[in-house]
């Protein structure tokens, strides 16, 4: 280029890079206001992810171009594919931010999204591992002393390979898992889940381990090979709707059909009841009390757990100012004849 051929090299390796970099930045920040209104949000957020590495290429080979002394080091070609990855990185890390926005998970009947989020985020993981391994390899390949002894490299990978799957068999065995739970779902993101009596949500699926966020704000990590080896309760497998169940012990006197109309009457008008299940029961029958149990459903289980507890509170309250002789108690019988002290005369 004959008008730089004046310039001191020093600043050739200062203004080119520059000038690159702040080219690109107008570009970037102007590109979303010429895209469509519904596209701008996910333009802005792509060019913001990629700015960096795209600039690093940019300005790397315009300093290649224009200060040829600097193309024969090995230097250009490193930053140029360590942006190159970083860039690839970037992209597929954003692609599958917009495939997580596609998906509700707030919405009640979220089943579809939870699904398709589990396996977005497993995918999303593989992807970003792979693009990493790939840019460390591409990186170490360009270094002449690798390329020489690539092939001797290459004849001593399955020995290592080998070596390195022995020592990490537990972990290949997780990550392994980790794409059968990702291919099957046993359970997905937002699932209501039992393990080891720890009822929580999952709140994250990694390669190697899930984490459940308990009831009480416990998190519970489980080994991903775990959940392929040992039951769970998954209460929203197929829905997320609940069945709960209340027990109440009463006596023999107890009227059962008044208490049945008494709980359809405070499920009618209870917020949490979800209108599909409303039954009362005997149970079982002891030699002191019957057993009763109410069944009701809610949309989910925390508004199952609510429901079962207020319904409780009720019906016990109920039977105490209607019934109250339907309460638990004790029965004695006394044998034998019975005499009245007389008192002082």
């Amino acid at each position: 280029m004959p008008y730089l051929r004046g310039i001191p090299l020093e600043a050739l390796a200062f203004l080119i890079p520059f000038a690159a970099w702040l080219l690109y930045d107008v570009f970037s920040r102007l590109s979303p206001y010429l895209a469509r209104p519904d596209s701008r949000q996910g333009v802005r957020i792509f060019l913001a992810q990629t700015r960096l590495p795209v600039q690093l290429i940019l300005a790397t080979l315009l300093l290649s171009w224009g200060a040829p002394g600097l193309a024969g080091s090995r230097l250009p070609s490193l930053i140029v594919v360590a942006a190159s990855g970083m860039l690839l990185h970037r992209a597929t890390g954003t692609l599958f931010i917009f495939l997580r926005r596609q998906f509700d998970l707030s919405n009640p009947d979220n089943l579809r999204a939870r699904r398709a989020t589990t396996q977005i985020i497993v995918l999303e993981r593989i992807a970003l591992i792979s693009v990493a391994v790939l840019t460390i390899a591409v990186l170490l390949m360009t270094i002449p002393g690798i390329q020489r002894f690539g092939t001797s490299l290459l004849a001593s990978a399955g020995v290592a390979g080998l070596v390195i799957g022995l020592a990490a068999q537990q972990s290949i065995a997780n990550v392994l898992a980790g794409i059968q739970i990702a291919i099957t779902q046993p359970l997905r993101i937002d699932d209501a889940v039992v393990i080891d009596g720890e009822w929580g949500w999952v709140e994250e699926i990694t390669l190697t381990y899930v984490v459940i966020r308990i009831w009480d704000r416990r998190r519970l990590v489980v080994p991903i090979s775990y959940l392929l080896q040992k039951p769970f309760q998954n209460w929203t497998r197929t829905t997320s709707s609940v069945i709960g169940a209340v027990t109440i012990h009463a006596d023999y006197s107890v009227d059962v059909e008044a208490l049945r109309k008494e709980q359809s009457m405070i499920l009618a008008k209870h917020p949490l009841w979800d209108g599909e299940v409303d039954v009362v029961q005997m149970m079982e029958a002891s030699d002191r009390t019957v057993v009763i149990r109410s069944l009701m459903s809610a949309a989910n289980s925390p508004k199952a757990w609510d429901l079962r507890c207020d319904l409780r509170e009720r019906l016990i309250r109920w039977l105490g100012e209607t019934q109250s002789g339907a309460l638990p108690r004790q029965r004695m019988r006394i044998q034998g004849e019975v005499t009245r002290r007389k008192g002082p005369s």
